[in-house]
């Protein structure tokens, strides 16, 4: 088990306490958007994404992939699920989505 930076120890926890803030008040809509990097505006970016040793509850899950295009990280709050037994149920729902991002092609997503 890898040990946490104090830094990325410090963003974890605030990140769970706002979205922990956010999830008690059910006045507050937040809209979701297109898979865009922050940084550098590419939509849809190849990204990369390092296993840490985060836990908690499925609705509280944070990402943080690092953009291939421009090298920086970035922090991304899934706003629906899409939930699968099987992991080939879920590689079907990816594949789809990787040919609509790919304009039609099956070869959009690397696997």
């Amino acid at each position: 088990m890898s040990m946490l930076g104090r830094e990325q120890l410090l963003l974890m926890e605030r990140g769970v306490k706002a979205l922990e803030k956010l999830a008690e008040d059910p006045v507050i809509q937040i809209e979701g958007g297109p898979p865009v990097c922050p940084h550098c505006n590419t939509l849809n970016p190849q990204v990369s994404v390092h296993e840490n040793d985060g836990e908690g509850p499925l609705a509280l899950f944070l990402l943080d992939p690092k953009c291939e295009n421009c090298g920086k990280t970035f922090y991304a709050v899934p706003l629906e699920w899409a939930i699968f037994e099987a992991r080939e149920e879920a590689e079907q729902e990816i594949n789809q989505r990787a040919e609509v991002f790919s304009g039609g092609t099956a070869n959009g997503r690397q696997t």
